[in-house]
């Protein structure tokens, strides 16, 4: 009976408490942001910032916790949202707003998630000085922490990103592409030993480095990329399909025809649409003998003539004019109606 009455209170208590923040917050947050905008093109240095900030402290209740977080949110908004020197501005008033060591508690904490929580606002507010922080968790045996430490350490780093080549961890495909964000947010040059991404022992590293390459339009490896079409783990096989593609490596026609027969469905399809971006007279004689077999996918038997289509689109309209089945598909692919 005792517990369930502490429970009821606790349960009030937290309700009201909610209500309070909530009502603070709708109060304050636009005064935050209206404060922390006009500081951030004001161009302030120096004492003249320390002072500017001492103003807007004694105008709010900056003691008070949840008040932090709330402007800590703010800046972390506002930097996201803007580009060019004002980004080193608003670190500034992070700092001497002296928020920095508010996210260093949470990345001290023992709790993962806290630790992922001020991880973030050094990436997001670009604190460099944050980075050795950082650097221990990357390693991590949580693999979300792992995985947020990693993400940040690249943005922050100056290093160049040769380093990766020995990265040991598994990449989710969303890091992957993070992985490139950070190239492109950074302007980060190729790095140095790309074509060694592709002898990695790391299936994340390899997925990776095609990615690279394919981002930086790079095809000074593009023979080791097409000797990848026989690598053993269906993952790498599929992104080399893919950057032989968005490559344009028609080098690379003979091996994806001669893989074809050798993949699953899947990948069936994803080599016939990159034929369609390099094929030539080759893949219509190859498109053509496979379109006579008996009991073909129907889905591979459309995108065989979606890729026909593209590389002969005269071919493609005069042939199989009496198979009722291809006359069907042909309807399909040449209206978008249907």
């Amino acid at each position: 009976m005792i517990l369930l009455v502490l429970l009821a209170i606790a349960l009030v208590y937290y309700r009201l408490r909610f209500g309070y923040l909530t009502y603070k917050k709708r109060q304050y947050l636009p005064k935050i942001s209206d404060a922390l905008t006009e500081l951030t093109f004001s161009g302030y240095k120096g004492e003249r910032l320390q002072t500017e900030v001492k103003n807007f402290k004694s105008r709010f209740p900056y003691h008070k916790k949840w008040f932090q977080k709330l402007v800590l949110s703010s800046i972390i908004d506002l930097s996201l949202n803007l580009k060019g020197d004002l980004i080193f501005q608003v670190r500034e008033i992070y700092m001497v707003l002296g928020l920095h060591k508010n996210s260093l508690k949470l990345i001290k904490r023992p709790f993962w998630y806290t630790k992922c929580k001020g991880i973030y606002h050094f990436q997001a507010l670009n604190f460099v000085h944050g980075q050795k922080y950082i650097k221990p968790y990357i390693t991590s045996k949580n693999e979300v922490l792992r995985s947020n430490a990693f993400i940040a350490h690249l943005y922050l780093t100056t290093e160049p990103f040769d380093f990766l080549v020995d990265y040991p961890y598994s990449l989710s495909s969303v890091n992957e592409y993070k992985v490139i964000d950070v190239f492109y947010m950074k302007k980060e040059p190729i790095p140095k030993n790309i074509d060694s991404w592709l002898d990695a022992k790391n299936e994340s590293i390899v997925i990776l480095g095609l990615k690279v390459m394919v981002f930086y339009n790079y095809t000074g490896a593009s023979e080791k990329i097409i000797s990848l079409l026989n690598h053993e783990r269906h993952r790498i096989r599929e992104e080399v399909i893919l950057s032989i593609r968005e490559l344009f490596l028609i080098d690379a026609e003979e091996a994806l025809q001669n893989r074809f027969d050798k993949e699953d469905k899947l990948l069936k399809i994803e080599i016939l649409k990159s034929l369609a971006v390099i094929g030539s007279e080759s893949s219509i004689s190859f498109i053509t003998k496979i379109l006579i077999r008996k009991h073909l996918d129907k889905d591979i038997k459309m995108e065989l003539l979606r890729c026909l289509k593209s590389i002969d689109i005269s071919y493609y309209e005069s042939r199989f004019l009496v198979d009722m089945e291809i006359d069907r598909m042909k309807l399909h692919i040449n209206s978008a109606y249907l």
